[in-house]
């Protein structure tokens, strides 16, 4: 197995990404291609790869940020979190606790993206049908001109002005981000008003461990993860007012595209494309764990396009 990564900047170095995933495909002894996420450039290495003549390969886009239709053209299967269906967990996790108040932030590069768009409407028509009041809130975009870190301060400085705001409210906070999890879990930890319903991508490891300052590492227990998080939270009496996912989808997703490719190879699999054997590789790898095809606002369905959806966490259960 060998390993490399894409551009922090990757909106910008597209043919950086591309390049490095033509570079695998030229060596003969490599079979199969995992990439997660498939950040921009996927679907045009992919083709090239094709165009190269290795038809014999399997590439598999993981967490793809290219619309279904254009990715699973390119790529023999795709994976990701069920990001529409997340409008209906994430909003039920709210109402449970009672929140008045739910802020969504996002920027215009990830609403055009279909699932994540397809997730804000779901989100917006459940709040609507729950009374509570959808906020949506533009955030810079951390590949733009302020970078990771001005959008972090963003965040940061924009909690507070929310809670002030709605001041008396239970307000629920959620971005579609990676890099603002952990900026957006420190803001609220001590704010008895405010609420983080999951992460962007659900896993015990994402932002956690930074913003709570604690020493775990994914790829360990994530039940003991789970427990660690717990305490902390306990400790600011905020059990009640975070969620994740059980286990880190994102490290899932590769782990089961890593074996499902490493089965293929040794000819156990034998078609690119077995949706009976990926879901088995999810129960067993996140027992509990709903997998689908994925449908589109149009009515198409594409046989090769999987989501996975988990249950959210609630962390009383994980303290001591």
């Amino acid at each position: 197995i060998v390993t490399d990564t894409y551009p922090d900047n990757f909106m910008a170095e597209t043919e950086t990404t591309i390049s490095k995933l033509i570079a695998f495909a030229s060596d003969p002894d490599v079979k199969a291609i995992v990439m997660c996420q498939a950040v921009p450039g996927a679907k045009a290495a992919f083709d090239k790869i094709r165009a190269m003549g290795r038809d014999d390969m399997l590439l598999i886009a993981g967490v793809p940020q290219e619309d279904p239709a254009v990715i699973t053209a390119a790529a023999d299967f795709v994976l990701y979190t069920d990001e529409p269906k997340q409008g209906d967990t994430i909003m039920e996790t709210c109402a449970k606790w009672g929140v008045d108040v739910f802020v969504h932030y996002s920027f215009p590069r990830h609403l055009a993206m279909e699932t994540i768009a397809a997730r804000k409407a779901l989100l917006e028509e459940n709040a609507a049908a729950l009374g509570i009041q959808y906020v949506e809130a533009t955030a810079p975009d951390p590949t733009g001109d302020a970078g990771v870190a001005g959008a972090q301060q963003f965040i940061l400085e924009d909690v507070p002005l929310k809670l002030k705001e709605f001041e008396g409210k239970k307000v629920a906070f959620f971005t579609t981000n990676c890099g603002m999890q952990e900026p957006l879990q420190a803001a609220i930890l001590d704010q008895p008003n405010a609420y983080y319903p999951q992460p962007c991508c659900p896993s015990p490891y994402h932002a956690f461990p930074a913003s709570l300052g604690l020493e775990i590492q994914a790829g360990g227990d994530d039940t003991e993860a789970l427990k660690a998080i717990a305490a902390v939270l306990k400790e600011h009496n905020a059990l009640g007012r975070y969620s994740t996912w059980p286990s880190p989808v994102n490290m899932s997703i590769i782990d089961v595209s890593v074996e499902y490719a490493k089965k293929w190879i040794a000819g156990e699999i034998t078609s690119k494309n077995d949706g009976a054997a990926i879901a088995a590789m999810f129960e067993e790898k996140a027992p509990g764990a709903i997998v689908s095809n994925y449908t589109n606002a149009d009515g198409q369905t594409f046989d090769n396009y999987y989501t996975v959806l988990l249950g959210a966490v609630d962390f009383n259960d994980y303290a001591e």
